[in-house]
C-alpha cells in the first residue's frame, strides 16, 4: 500500500512543478519589464491588487469545486463529481464575463484610486486593459484546474499551465521589445551569431497582451481536455446542462466564506499596497520586486497546500478522518523543511534573487532589506499556506475567513500603516508587519488543524 510520503509527493511535485513555472513566469515579466525602468515595474504592480480583489469572488467556485469533488470522489460517488465541474463551468463563465466588462468601465479609475502617480497612470490603465481581456481564460482554467486536482489529478493542470508559460515568455520576447539586432556567444568559444530579431515594441502594453493569449490557449487545452471526446474524464456538454441546485448549495456553502477570505485577505493587500503607494514609485519598484523574489519560496508551499486539500477532501471522504489528519502533516512538514532552505538563501544572499530584476541601486538597497526580512517568516508561511488548505479540503473555510481577516487587517494593515507611516520606518516596516502576521497565523492555524473539529463537518 503506497505510503503517505509517496501519496503527498505524488500529489505535490506536479503542483510545485507548476508553480515554479508561473514563479518563472512572473520572473520573466518582471525583469523584462525591469529593463524599460521603474516606471513599467510601478505600472504592472498597481494592477495586480484590483485584479485579486476581483478574483477573490472566483475563489468560492474554485475552492467549492475543489472540496466537493474531492469529497465525491473518494467516496466513488463519480457522477456528482462530474455534475460538480459541469456546474462549475456555467456560472464560472457567466461571471467572468460580466467582470471583465466592469472593470474594462472603470479601469482608469481603478489604477487612480490604487495611488498611481500621474507618470505611472497611462502605463497601468494600458496595461491593466489588456489584462483584462484574458481574464475569462484565467478564470475558467483556474476553476477546472481546480476540479482536476481535487480528482487527485495534478499532472494534467501542470502541462497545460506550463504550456500557457512558455506562450507567455515568448509573447513577452516578441512584444514587448522593438526589433533590435541580437548577437549570441557561447562560452569558451570565441565565434558569435549575430542576427536581426522581430520585435512589436509594445512595452507594458505588450506583456499584457501576451498575458491574455496565453491564458486563452490554456483554458481552450484545459476544458478540451475535460470535455473533449477524447478526454480523459469523458464528461459531455449536452441538451442537459442546466442549473443543479443541491451542487450549487454545496458548491456555495463551502465556496461563499472562501471567497471572503479571499475577498478580506486581497482588500487588505490593496490597502497594503496603498500604505506602499504612498511611499513613492522607488518603493513600489522596490515591494514588486520583493514580492517576485519571495514567490520562488510559495512554489513549495503552493504545491503542499494543494496536496493537503485534496488528502484531506478525499480520505473524509472515504471516512477516515485520521488519515486525512496525517496527510496534513505529512504536507505540513515537507513544505516547512523546503521552505526554511529558502528562507536561508533569501537572508544571508538576498543580492542574487534581487539583481535578476533591476540595476537601480536605490530600489536594490530597499528590497534587500524586506527580502531578508520576510525570511525569517518562512516556516510560518508554510504552516500558513498548508493547514489553511487543509482546512479548506474539509469544508471549514468559516475558520479560514476569520484568521485572514484578524491576522490581514489587524496585524498586516494596521501594523504596517503603523510601522511604516506613523513611526517612519518605510518600506521595511511594512515588511516587518507582514512577516508578524505570517508568524501569528501560522501558530494559530497549527494549534486548529491539531484540535481536529474540522474532521466532523459535513458538506
Amino acid at each position: 500500500m503506497e505510503s503517505m510520503n509517496k501519496k503527498t509527493l505524488k500529489l505535490a511535485l506536479p503542483s510545485i512543478a507548476e508553480m515554479m513555472m508561473q514563479t518563472l513566469l512572473g520572473i520573466a515579466d518582471t525583469a523584462m519589464v525591469g529593463s524599460l525602468g521603474g516606471i513599467a515595474i510601478a505600472a504592472i504592480s498597481f494592477t495586480d491588487a484590483p485584479m485579486m480583489v476581483m478574483l477573490s469572488f472566483f475563489a468560492a467556485i474554485s475552492v467549492g469545486t475543489t472540496a466537493l469533488v474531492a469529497r465525491f470522489v473518494g467516496a466513488k460517488n463519480f457522477a456528482d463529481a462530474e455534475e460538480t465541474i459541469k456546474q462549475s463551468l456555467i456560472i464560472s463563465v457567466l461571471s467572468s464575463v460580466v467582470f471583465t466588462l466592469l472593470m474594462m468601465a472603470i479601469s482608469k479609475q481603478v489604477v487612480s484610486w490604487m495611488g498611481a502617480e500621474p507618470d505611472v497612470i497611462p502605463h497601468a490603465e494600458e496595461y491593466l486593459r489588456f489584462v483584462l481581456l484574458g481574464l475569462p481564460g484565467l478564470i475558467l482554467t483556474m476553476i477546472m484546474s481546480g476540479a482536476l486536482r481535487g480528482a487527485g489529478d495534478t499532472k494534467s493542470p501542470m502541462l497545460v499551465n506550463g504550456l500557457s508559460n512558455i506562450i507567455n515568455i515568448v509573447g513577452n520576447f516578441l512584444l514587448i521589445f522593438p526589433t533590435r539586432q541580437i548577437v549570441l556567444g557561447l562560452p569558451f568559444i570565441e565565434r558569435q551569431w549575430t542576427f536581426i530579431m522581430w520585435g512589436a515594441g509594445w512595452g507594458v502594453a505588450g506583456a499584457a497582451i501576451a498575458t491574455s493569449l496565453s491564458r486563452w490557449i490554456a483554458a481552450i487545452l484545459i476544458l478540451k481536455l475535460i470535455f473533449g471526446k477524447k478526454g480523459k474524464y469523458h464528461i459531455r456538454i449536452d441538451k442537459k446542462l442546466t442549473f443543479h441546485r443541491e451542487i450549487l448549495s454545496k458548491i456555495l456553502k463551502v465556496g461563499l466564506p472562501a471567497a471572503g477570505e479571499q475577498l478580506v485577505f486581497r482588500l487588505a493587500q490593496l490597502t497594503f499596497f496603498r500604505i506602499v503607494a504612498s511611499l513613492g514609485t522607488v518603493m513600489v519598484a522596490a515591494h514588486r520586486i520583493t514580492m517576485t523574489s519571495e514567490s520562488i519560496s510559495f512554489m513549495p508551499g503552493w504545491g503542499f497546500a494543494l496536496a493537503s486539500t485534496t488528502l484531506v477532501g478525499q480520505y473524509l471522504g472515504a471516512n477516515d478522518p485520521e488519515k486525512a489528519k496525517e496527510g496534513g502533516y505529512t504536507a505540513a512538514k515537507m513544505a516547512m523543511a523546503v521552505m526554511i532552505f529558502f528562507g536561508i538563501l533569501f537572508f544571508f544572499f538576498p543580492r542574487i534573487f534581487i539583481r535578476i530584476f533591476t540595476t537601480e541601486e536605490p530600489i536594490i538597497e530597499q528590497a534587500v532589506i524586506c527580502l531578508r526580512i520576510v525570511a525569517i517568516s518562512q516556516p510560518f508561511l508554510a504552516m500558513t499556506m498548508v493547514f489553511a488548505g487543509g482546512l479548506r479540503g474539509a469544508g471549514d473555510t468559516k475558520t479560514v475567513l476569520r484568521i485572514t481577516g484578524i491576522g490581514s487587517w489587524v496585524i498586516r494593515v494596521g501594523g504596517g500603516y503603523f510601522l511604516a507611516i506613523v513611526l517612519g520606518i518605510g518600506l521595511a516596516g511594512a515588511w516587518t508587519a507582514m512577516t508578524i502576521d505570517f508568524m501569528v497565523r501560522g501558530t494559530t492555524y497549527y494549534y486548529i488543524f491539531k484540535k481536529g473539529k474540522w474532521q466532523d463537518i459535513e458538506i
